[in-house]
Parts: structure tokens; sequence; C-alpha cells
């Protein structure tokens, strides 16, 4: 069951780990993204600290939009369909391979950068700098740290790393998503092929697909809140209540793509069928690569 973590007047969370609550609470129609209207103080900073980072010129990056925000589901299933039809070059793809198939080559974090900001921009080319402002802004968005947190407003190095991404990709809100946020989560992914590679019966071990479906990493959290108070089988919530998805330990207990991409909600990753199909597609050529 959830777990519920509650201080009248300071804190109300709703922490969630397991698959199938996530499944019925992610398509709940009294959850949602952004900051709430009426929330204990520590909830609206969470939800405060979190838009913060994920914006782009005060707006939200899709993301962080909520449901109603008009467009947004328009434009998530236009990128579901540009990804589809957005082949991975053939330079990148056998650096990939190589990577996972134990071989020297470039560091993975820019290169999964440049792999995946390509998909947006054909000129985008990842450096020591572009992957330091991705895990800035990466760090960011999950930092509870107020000492780390004053810095960065002091410095600006927060929104300098935001511009320079931005900058990079054209300006575009869900590249600049992908090439700051969720690279990381493939960057992990990779890792975790490499070491399964290297592991008992390596690439004769597995299927592509099995190895994709092990190695696939969720993002750890995501957050909603509620907008009214509400019940269901797996948790009561009141309003304001902030409520954490976990979606990397659930999918770790249950190997189910669904809840690493929210598949069936209307928040799923436009993503969701393109990083298997890549990851099993790494797979299959590092295996062929192998020394």
């Amino acid at each position: 069951m959830p777990r519920a973590l509650s201080v009248p007047c300071l804190v109300d969370l709703l922490v969630v780990e397991e698959a199938d609550a996530i499944r019925v609470l992610a398509v709940e129609a009294r959850l949602d993204r952004g900051v709430p209207v009426r929330a204990p103080p520590v909830n609206r900073m969470i939800a405060r600290r979190v838009a913060a980072v994920l914006q782009l010129d005060g707006r939200p990056l899709p993301s962080a939009a909520p449901r109603d925000t008009p467009g947004r589901a328009e434009a998530r299933d236009a990128l579901e369909a540009r990804l589809a039809g957005r082949p991975v070059e053939e330079a990148h793809l056998d650096a990939l391979a190589d990577h996972v198939a134990g071989r020297g080559g470039r560091a993975l974090g820019p290169l999964v950068q440049e792999t995946v900001g390509r998909l947006f921009a054909s000129g985008f080319r990842a450096s020591e700098e572009t992957w330091q402002a991705a895990r800035l802004l990466d760090e960011a968005a999950r930092s509870f740290n107020p000492v780390r947190r004053l810095v960065w407003a002091l410095t600006g190095r927060v929104t300098g790393a935001r511009r320079l991404l931005a900058r990079e990709v054209g300006g575009d809100p869900a590249a600049l998503h992908t090439v700051a946020i969720a690279v990381h989560n493939l960057v992990v992914s990779l890792e975790r092929m490499r070491a399964l590679a290297a592991g008992p019966g390596g690439f004769a071990r597995y299927t592509p697909e099995q190895a994709a479906s092990l190695c696939l990493a969720a993002p750890p959290r995501v957050l909603r809140h509620a907008t009214a108070r509400g019940a269901t089988a797996h948790g009561e919530f009141r309003d304001g209540t902030l409520v954490v998805f976990c979606l990397e330990a659930a999918r770790a207990r249950s190997l189910a793509h669904d809840i690493a991409f929210l598949t069936g909600s209307w928040s799923r990753c436009p993503a969701q069928a393109w990083v298997p199909a890549l990851l099993a597609s790494v797979w299959q050529r590092a295996a062929a690569r192998r020394p």
C-alpha cells in the first residue's frame, strides 16, 4: 500500500511504489501536475522547486505541464509520431553498441545526449559543457539541499544551464526536456546493458527484447498533486496532497514498460516505443560487434 506522511499545516505526502497502485492513480482525474493552489507549505515548496527548473521562458516543459494545458496532448501525440519515423544515426548507434560491448570510446553521457539531441536538431553537438548543464538541471530538479539551491540562485547557474541547452536545440521545449532530463534515464539503461553483457552468459543469454526490458531505467520519481479530496483502493488524498510515484522502484519489481512510461495515462511519455526499440537495437548490434 502507498505510504502516507502527514504533519498538519506542514506536509501531506502520499508515496506510491507499487505498480498496480501507480496504474490506478496515474489515471485519477483529481491528480494533476504543476503547483497546487491549496496545500501545506512543504508541498508547495517541493512543487515550486520542480516547476522552477522544468520550465522555459516561464512556461512548463511538456513533462511538467498540467493536464488542461492547451495543446499539450496534441504536441505529445505529434512527438510520438515523429519519433516513430526518426531512426538513430548509424555512427551513434555503432558508438552505443561499442560501449555495451565493452569497447573503449567516447564518454557515454555526451554520446547519449548527442544521440537524442539529433532527433530534434540535426546540428546538435554534445560537449562536456552541454553534458554538465544537463547534470546540473537534473540535480536541481531533485535536490532538497537549501544551501545548494541558494548558491544556484545567487550564481544563476541553473538559469545559465537551461539557456545553453535551449539554445543548442533551437528553443524546442520537448527537446530541452530530452537533452536535460530524460537523457539520464537512457544513460542508466545503457550502463546496465553493458554490465548485463559482461555478466554470465553475456549476449547469448538474452534476446534483444529481454535485455531491453531488464535494463530499462524509469524516472526515479514523478510528482502529482490532488486538486480535490478523493479515495481509491490504493489510498486516500486531500486537496493539495502531493503524490509521489516511485516509478523506478515499481518498474524494478515488475519489469513493466507501462510503469516506466505511464502508458495509458494522460501523461504518458511519447518515447514509450522508441526507447525500448533503441535499447533492443543497441543490444543486437553490440552482440554482433563483441570482441
